[in-house]
């Protein structure tokens, strides 16, 4: 199974539209079963499968030695992993980061965005090219902590003329987390909103931005081949590589809008 997967996008370098293809890295469910009792759905690199699922059940301290495994069984097509215990165990609330998608019992790992429940974002919101930029500067240059110690993801929520809450945290889907939620409790309208993120794009960011409508994600790093496939099935506009004057536009390029000719030099 590949690591990476290639995929089209749109890359614009000064106003000018170039058709590419872009490599992904690709994100890859892993279903873990327990002694035939589904335990969580983990979002992975597909390799060393087996030792991912021994270190998750390892750290959950689900199991303690290994003569506790008394067989694993891997069905890469199916992202499906199973393994048998020499005694049952109580599947409790795990700590740490999972979906925990119940109706995920994949024939094959296609069907996967298939199973996630979420409506289509609907949204006749346009960016122009340059608010992508500035955007993407002033998160950049939000944090102080980040120019300390550059330990921390910044994710700002915006509307279509400038930058209306930031937040920060160790973790790209806190930030995140953060500013849903500041948006929530000041009554924040989101279904013409933009999200800006410093970090890489997941399935489980495109997730949280499709449950709340958010119709345009835009970031300074790579989204990952489930991202971008999700993306296109929800109707989100999703932007990478946002350096400088360049990005790409992997889904729903319909809502950015490209500079007139008059435009092209506005800061």
């Amino acid at each position: 199974m590949y690591k990476t997967i290639k995929c089209s996008a749109i890359k614009i370098e000064e106003n000018k539209e170039i058709l590419c293809e872009e490599e992904l890295v690709c994100e890859y469910p892993l279903n873990i079963y327990v002694n035939q009792r589904k335990m969580a759905t983990l979002l992975c690199t597909p390799d060393k499968l087996e030792e991912l699922a021994v270190g998750f059940l390892r750290t959950e301290q689900i199991v303690n030695k290994k003569e506790d495994i008394q067989s694993i069984e891997l069905d890469k097509a199916k992202g499906c992993i199973k393994i048998q215990l020499e005694n049952d165990i109580y599947i409790k609330n795990f700590q740490s980061k999972k979906l925990n998608i119940q109706n995920n019992d994949n024939e094959c790992i296609y069907s996967f965005l298939d199973s996630i429940d979420c409506e289509i974002v609907n949204s006749d919101i346009k960016l122009k090219q340059n608010k992508v930029y500035e955007f993407m500067k002033k998160n950049l240059t939000y944090s102080d902590i980040f120019k300390k110690t550059g330990g921390v993801h910044s994710v700002a929520l915006c509307d279509k003329e400038d930058v209306l809450i930031i937040n920060e945290d160790v973790a790209r889907h806190n930030a995140m987390d953060k500013v849903i939620g500041e948006a929530f409790l000041k009554g924040v309208y989101l279904k013409d909103k933009i999200i800006v993120l410093s970090g890489r794009v997941s399935l489980e960011m495109i997730l949280k931005s499709a449950k709340m409508q958010i119709p345009i994600i835009i970031s300074k790093s790579a989204p990952t081949n489930l991202s971008v496939e999700l993306a296109k099935k929800l109707g989100i506009t999703l932007v990478g590589f946002v350096r400088g004057k360049k990005m790409n536009i992997y889904a729903n390029k319909c809502r950015i809008q490209q500079l007139e000719k008059g435009e092209i030099n506005e800061k």
